[in-house]
């Protein structure tokens, strides 16, 4: 999606932990075809706004992510792992 003539020229940069605490609450524009996910913690929040297309990319980038990251457990002998892909 390209950047409305209207939005200001410039980007921030912003990194979050996610803990068990961190909730997640997803919003629906149907007649936009987007989301927008905010991630709520002690110190803030996040929110990112996504359109169908970018749903889908993000989605392959997290299952590559933990694909990569089981991968590299399992290459490094790592006796435990946590979560979905154990």
């Amino acid at each position: 999606m390209s950047r409305p003539d209207f939005l200001p020229s410039f980007t921030v940069s912003v990194g979050i932990h996610v803990y068990a605490t961190t909730e997640f609450v997803t919003r629906t524009y149907p007649d936009e075809d987007r989301v927008t996910i905010d991630a709520t913690g002690s110190g803030g929040s996040v929110t990112v706004f996504l359109d169908r297309r970018d749903i889908a990319r993000l989605r392959t980038v997290l299952e590559q992510a933990e694909h990569d990251l089981t991968s590299r457990q399992h290459d490094n002998g790592a006796r435990s792992i946590s979560g979905p892909a154990a």
